[in-house]
């Protein structure tokens, strides 16, 4: 059976726990659920424990983006959890990007074979462990979240040929930020306001065309094509890099950088891709940096003290940094906030208590038209009522700061930027040539 690729996965996470401890389990994942947003494969509700079988577990497995194991004693004696790691380590070296997590949740004792490095304790729920969780989500985080060397990559992440991978090589060596939307995101439909958005947003794009003889009339992938196409009605720059026999349309052609396609093949000597790199970066270098739309900004109060672990997560689950008006310094700090506000992706404000200073910069991202998104603690009294200036706007209510952070992650991920891991994606497309191309 041919291998379904992450991206075309519906579940986030498959959840492998003794059932024993599901009470201990269950807690954790409606929170996933309910509150993070995770699409989640529990036999508790999405299985029947009763019927599981090696192929069913399997199934479930490769069903899904990434693996949590809730380790316990109950796990620990279960005679199915060590074939659930074994499935789940498979996926993992496959693709590198399929997340594998561990969390124990009693005080039982790790055994020798178990492979994990990092094991998070979640033997009481609390926000610290809960932040830990949500940053773990993403399995191969950036090393910076700026986007000052952003280079959006539209490239086959599949059935990669020599071409395509000397190519990517050579891009990988540049030293740029390589992004792309995120793969747990709708088909292209639902997504070409959210790419055109990274698109702009990044210095440039590159673009890499396979040669494909069953898709006429162009004979390489249309999605890459319609991303090239973006990237040229906002007039973005843009490289062109594809294999012999692709019929790239003249207009993005006469729009590109150079206007020309610079062919690459699996003979292509290494220092013609190097030059038209260079040549790029150099134009690229030439354009200041604006970095309007490449961070989020997070209100709240200014007596706040516990706002690190909720910009943390903010900044693993979009991959853009988070801002904060209490850590802008200078001698116009307010002016700073104002621009700050009116330059971000989009504003996330706790507007608990009606703190002043929190209205007044969610009022602020209103007034400059930035995607604003609101939470609120719900008061002692279970009220519920808004301040006029919000009634047209979704209220995120939470009861706790575990609440908090999921409101956090959900929302940031929406924004999400995928970086790319070159060395990894290259390496794996040699072992793996079932999936589509991009």
């Amino acid at each position: 059976m041919a291998r379904v690729p992450l991206q075309k996965r519906p579940h986030d996470l498959f959840v492998s726990y003794g059932h024993a401890s599901r009470d201990l389990v269950d807690p954790i994942v409606k929170w996933l659920k309910h509150h993070v947003g995770l699409n989640v494969w529990y036999d508790a509700t999405t299985g029947d424990a009763s019927k599981l079988t090696t192929e069913l577990l399997a199934e479930a497995i490769t069903s899904s983006r990434g693996a949590i194991f809730f380790l316990s004693s109950a796990w620990l004696e279960s005679t199915w959890t060590r074939s659930e790691l074994n499935l789940a380590l498979t996926e993992r070296r496959k693709d590198d990007a399929f997340l594998v997590l561990a969390v124990r949740v009693d005080d039982c004792d790790l055994p020798p074979w178990f492979e994990i490095a990092e094991v998070l304790d979640f033997r009481d729920l609390e926000s610290q462990s809960c932040a830990r969780l949500l940053r773990s989500l993403s399995p191969n985080p950036p090393t910076r979240f700026d986007a000052e060397q952003d280079v959006y990559l539209s490239a086959p992440w599949s059935r990669q040929t020599d071409a395509t991978r000397n190519a990517l090589h050579s891009i990988a060596a540049r030293g740029w930020r390589l992004v792309g939307d995120s793969p747990n995101h709708p088909h292209f439909a639902d997504s070409a306001e959210r790419i055109a958005w990274i698109i702009a947003t990044s210095r440039g794009a590159i673009v890499v065309l396979p040669f494909d003889q069953a898709k006429p009339p162009s004979f390489t992938s249309p999605y890459i094509l319609e991303e090239a196409h973006i990237a040229s009605n906002i007039r973005q720059s843009y490289l062109l890099l594809a294999e012999s026999g692709v019929e790239v349309p003249n207009e993005l052609v006469l729009n590109s950088f150079g206007q020309r396609v610079t062919v690459i093949s699996s003979d292509t000597p290494g220092s013609s891709i190097h030059e038209v790199l260079s040549d790029f970066d150099e134009e690229l270098s030439r354009k200041p940096f604006i970095d309007t739309g490449t961070y989020s900004f997070l209100a709240t109060s200014l007596l706040a003290e516990d706002t690190d672990d909720l910009s943390s997560v903010m900044q693993h689950a979009s991959n853009i940094t988070c801002m904060q008006g209490q850590r802008l310094i200078g001698q116009h700090v307010q002016q700073q906030i104002i621009e700050r506000i009116r330059g971000a992706a989009f504003v996330l404000a706790d507007v608990t208590d009606d703190h002043r200073n929190s209205l007044i910069e969610a009022g602020i991202a209103m007034g400059a038209g930035r995607p604003l998104h609101l939470m609120c603690k719900i008061p002692e009294g279970g009220s519920r009522h808004r301040r006029f200036m919000f009634e047209s706007l979704e209220m995120n209510w939470y009861r706790d700061a575990v609440e908090r952070l999921a409101i956090a992650y959900r929302i940031s991920s929406l924004y999400r930027r995928r970086v790319y891991s070159l060395r990894n994606s290259i390496h794996k497309s040699r072992r793996d040539d079932n999936g589509s191309t991009n």
